[in-house]
């Protein structure tokens, strides 16, 4: 084992010298190895943009030596980049206590509460994206916060202690920050799809279509007409009366006086999200599931030889796919069609954009989800305005008003002459340059893209169109003023002037 930065992501060999330079990504720094000595000689940082809650909660994520008994594990070892591992878990404690129940959010509707037991079954891993103000969290919602999972660094992971609270708090505003990413069945303006071919996802034999056959073209907003009141598919019920938009979840709220009352928070600030105790499932506790990562659990459909998961939906993953999930006769559809348009709906889930709830019984009004806009990482490379064909010319057209209706941010990239440049939309049709005294107009950035000389537009999340496009280090000074005078546009304690 030879002691490098955190997080080293990448090598490169000198072999002729011996040395072995280190990419340590999370501490942003490069580390050299002498080969023959077995050890680092030498490290050294660069510029780094990240935010200080990432810096300083993101080890507790990933560092397998301070998070670990043998320094083999971490929690990212099975939530993957703060996601899923798409595996189920059998983690009871044979050796454990029954725990009664403490929530503060059971629907009207359900059973007594039972207590949790601490054989819980089988349960596929939960993704980590913003569970923060999602409160109770687990499939059964019996950790009030994340602050209760803290003992499985100990008892699961074999470390020699829990993290302390300053540790805990480190690591509750790390995962705070993190939002879901553009969801890749939306349109590009975020918009639902109203034809959305469904590879991979087949009938199962319950309505027209033979068990096996694929699933005709889903229309996700009829989808979400099938979601919402009028229509009640689950009995008098709406499938929005559980699962509320935009994350699926239920209610932060009780039904008081005609309306949805919400639940102050606990004393850690966690909040109180349904719980329900009649989904029919191996445990009588269950909170109900957000949806907005539903397209990442397909792969597993019991009506084919061969598939790329072996767990699906539910809290142990045994519905195999979405269409038979929603297809269980609990919701009243009637032909392949509606099928195909739920489908449609789960998979271009996350993104919000949804309509606002009326705050009636049936359509409660749900918690504000952190995710991204579909367009965000979309990039238009245009290699010669003079040859740019109609079809391109709009798509780049498309970037920009997204940019002007403030739901993304826009950036571009080319080289005016031999000199690399950046620039930033700032609205009104202009873009703000790497040099604070000049800005152009979307038609005057077009005319830079010439034979050998392209641009390249690339859409970014909100706020962030400056740091990446003109002011890489945030500290006001634009990066072209920097480099012409000599700064440096990666250090923010040095800007251009005495």
């Amino acid at each position: 084992t030879i002691e490098v930065g955190e997080g080293p992501t990448g090598l490169a060999l000198d072999e002729g010298r011996g040395l072995l330079y280190v990419l340590n990504k999370f501490e942003a720094s490069v580390s050299v190895v002498d080969l023959a000595a077995g050890r680092q000689v030498e490290r050294t940082r660069f510029f780094d943009p990240t935010p200080a809650a990432i810096r300083d909660g993101r080890p507790h994520l990933y560092d397998t030596h301070a998070t670990s008994g043998l320094g083999h594990v971490a929690c990212a070892s099975c939530h993957v980049d703060a996601r899923m591992d798409r595996l189920g878990w059998d983690l009871g404690d044979p050796a454990g206590d029954m725990q009664g129940f403490q929530g503060a959010n059971i629907p009207p509707l359900g059973n007594p509460p039972a207590p949790y037991h601490p054989m819980k079954g089988p349960m596929t891993t939960q993704t980590l994206q913003d569970i923060i103000g999602k409160e109770p969290l687990h499939w059964r919602g019996d950790r009030n916060g994340l602050e209760d999972f803290n003992a499985a660094f100990v008892g699961l992971q074999g470390d020699d202690a829990m993290l302390t609270p300053a540790e805990m708090q480190e690591f509750e505003d790390f995962l705070a920050t993190i939002h879901y990413p553009p969801n890749p069945y939306r349109e590009l303006d975020n918009s639902l799809p109203d034809d959305l071919p469904l590879p991979g996802h087949f009938a199962t034999g319950d309505f027209q279509l033979a068990a096996g056959t694929p699933l005709p073209d889903g229309d996700a907003t009829r989808g979400l007409q099938f979601y919402t009141p009028p229509t009640t598919l689950d009995g008098n019920l709406a499938c929005v009366t559980c699962h509320t938009l935009p994350t699926g979840m239920g209610p932060n709220a009780v039904f008081q006086g005609n309306q949805w009352q919400p639940l102050p928070p606990g004393p850690q600030g966690e909040l109180h999200h349904a719980i329900v105790t009649i989904d029919g499932s191996s445990n009588r506790l269950i909170k109900v599931p957000q949806l907005r990562n539903v397209y990442e659990k397909v792969g597993f459909d019991a009506t084919q030889l061969e598939n790329t998961a072996g767990f699906g939906l539910l809290h142990d993953g045994s519905v195999d796919s979405i269409a038979r999930f929603v297809g269980e006769p609990l919701f009243e559809l009637t032909n392949d069609q509606q099928v195909a348009d739920l489908v449609a709906l789960m998979l271009a889930f996350s993104g919000s954009d949804f309509p606002s709830a009326p705050n009636t019984f049936l359509f409660p009004p749900g918690t504000a989800s952190q995710d991204t806009h579909a367009a965000v990482g979309r990039q238009e490379t245009v290699a010669d305005h003079a040859t740019a064909d109609a079809a391109q010319q709009a798509r780049v057209a498309q970037l920009v008003a997204l940019a002007e209706s403030g739901a993304v941010g826009l950036v571009a990239r080319g080289r005016v002459g031999d000199v690399p440049r950046g620039f930033a939309y700032v609205g009104g049709g202009q873009f703000q340059s790497d040099r604070a005294a000049q800005t152009l107009g979307a038609p005057q950035l077009a005319l830079l893209a010439v034979p050998g000389r392209a641009l390249t537009y690339t859409v970014v999340p909100k706020g962030s169109e400056l740091r990446l496009g003109v002011d890489r280090d945030e500290d006001g000074a634009y990066d072209r003023d920097e480099l012409d005078a000599g700064s440096d546009p990666a250090n923010a304690a040095i800007v251009p002037g005495p």
